[in-house]
């Protein structure tokens, strides 16, 4: 057998997993956006169709193509086009600003670069400093002025003049199939090799252990350059579900299509949990369809939870941890235990072994404190030309994830926090998730943030960062007091600034690393 077809025969791409979901649900409905609906069939045709037109461009296996765009139909059908070919797409945060894009785009080295029409300006300020892109792309959203004259508009792959057979092209399981740039603690965002493989335990994680299935009806608002947009996404076509495409995640929308749409399943940090009921007109919509809760970026608080379950009380509720390194699997929660152990992150998800290691890699007793690792086929190939840290991160063969917690004598895992969120104050280690799952239980209380502060004596000042409810007031003072209540001493705020609002990413998490920037920049202008 030639090596071509020996491939074809056994390999696990991306690609492939729409090619199937075709065959398998043809006419049913898969991609809604706004009043499109596109089914099964024409999603891979269109696939099929952008990755021909990649492969015109000269682009193929191995390459890259970066994206910047808010989630869009024509984004999907390019994605899966270079999945097609054994290209990879490299999603920029649509956040990103002049020299961000320029080291990213610079250090993946990508063949082309599309681009939302209303984040062009933005890139074209920095286009002189970008080197490897031979052609630029434009999505247009919203503004059909904004394309520059040279470069090509994505809508002109799906005009009928490219086939929508299927490429038949050499790819292994193990080879990259996103490129995806996360933040870096140290200083620099780091590249993430995901693989074919990667997102097929993705999914079968998503099947497996969240309950994924062809009736469920998702809302894919979380960023598509995010690991938890893209992974929900994939889990929604590899099952037959159907998959409403959202430019952004925006609470009363996610109301709406719920209502409108049987929407069965909402994946959200907790602050959008937190956030929805506060809406003023939350009881005038219908949210009876929905089923099932997956919580990710921190565990539920209590508080929270506690006013879902009056409000809708036969909600299945998973707490999730994973990262991108992992695809983003890791641990997710039983929903008839959730009750018994809401502070938990639940057990190793299905094809992974989770462990605790203290400092020198040795696995810790049940209960007490260390690092989070994990080992399994949905760990990430390492980080994009950088084998100094990524033999740092994967050594000893398991994935060091940073993240600090425990297991009980169940199995449970509990996190406590990141390491470099975790605060030494006076000699002694301060969970700034503890603080804030006490904050939010202050009935003023609407957002809270907790970072540790430089500070001469305890090294580390614990500092509370606050957004209160509408209408509300409240001082520094009452809210240390409330603390004394609840907390030990030296888990105490020392400090409580108040905001209008924290600084937050596209999949609504609230950046603690802005907060602290903040603080720094304004006590050195003091």
């Amino acid at each position: 057998m030639d090596p071509l077809h020996e491939n074809l025969l056994h390999r696990a791409t991306l690609g492939d997993l729409i090619t199937c979901s075709a065959l398998r649900f043809g006419d049913r409905i898969a991609l809604v956006s706004g009043k499109e609906r596109v089914s099964y069939k024409t999603l891979n045709e269109r696939s099929c169709q952008a990755a021909k037109t990649f492969m015109e461009m000269g682009i193929g296996r191995g390459d890259r193509v970066a994206f910047m765009t808010h989630n869009c139909l024509d984004y999907i059908y390019c994605r899966f086009g270079l999945a097609k070919i054994g290209a990879a797409p490299v999603p920029l945060n649509f956040m990103l600003k002049g020299e961000e894009i320029v080291y990213i785009i610079n250090d993946s080295e990508p063949t082309a670069f599309f681009v939302e029409d209303a984040l062009v300006e933005t890139v074209l300020a920095v286009r002189d400093k970008i080197s490897s892109v031979k052609y630029f792309g434009w999505f247009g959203l919203s503004r059909t002025d904004a394309k520059p004259q040279d470069w090509i508009d994505a809508k002109t792959f799906f005009n009928g003049r490219y086939s929508t057979e299927d490429p038949e092209v050499y790819i292994e399981s193990d080879d990259m199939a996103t490129l995806m740039y996360t933040t870096g603690t140290e200083g620099f965002p780091k590249g993430v090799i995901t693989t074919h493989l990667n997102y097929y335990m993705g999914v079968l994680h998503l099947v497996c252990d969240c309950d994924f299935n062809r009736n469920d009806v998702v809302i894919i608002d979380l960023p598509l350059f995010h690991v938890a947009g893209t992974t929900m996404l994939l889990g929604s076509i590899a099952t037959g579900a159907k998959a409403l495409i959202e430019y952004t995640p925006d609470p009363r929308n996610i109301l709406r299509k719920t209502q409108d749409e049987g929407v069965t399943m909402w994946t959200y940090p907790p602050t959008l949990y937190h956030a929805l009921p506060m809406l003023p007109d939350f009881d005038q919509y219908n949210i009876s369809s929905l089923k099932k809760c997956i919580t990710f970026g921190a565990v539920m608080p209590k508080v929270i939870y506690e006013k879902w379950k009056t409000i809708k009380p036969d909600l299945e509720w998973r707490n999730y941890w994973g990262q991108t390194e992992s695809s983003p699997v890791g641990t997710t929660s039983i929903p008839e235990e959730f009750d018994a152990r809401a502070n938990s992150i639940g057990i190793p998800d299905t094809g992974v072994t989770v462990k605790v290691f203290d400092e020198e890699d040795r696995e810790v007793p049940l209960g007490q404190l260390g690092e989070l690792v994990i080992r399994g086929p949905a760990v990430m190939k390492g980080y994009w030309r950088n084998m100094e840290l990524t033999e740092k991160t994967l050594r000893n063969g398991w994935l060091h994830t940073g993240d600090l917690g425990y297991q009980d004598e169940s199995g449970y895992i509990y996190f406590v926090d990141r390491k470099k969120d975790m605060i030494k104050t006076g000699g002694e280690n301060v969970s700034s998730q503890e603080v804030e799952g006490v904050l939010l239980r202050n009935p003023k209380v609407a957002m809270a943030a907790v970072i540790g502060m430089p500070h001469p004596y305890w090294s580390e000042a614990v500092t509370a960062h606050i957004v209160l409810k509408p209408g509300q007031e409240s001082t520094a003072e009452e809210i240390i007091e409330f603390c004394k209540e609840h907390l030990a001493g030296y888990k105490v705020p020392k400090q409580v600034t108040f905001w209008s609002q924290l600084p937050m990413s596209p999949s609504g998490k609230i950046i603690k690393r802005k907060i602290k920037e903040e603080m720094l920049k304004s006590q050195g202008e003091k």
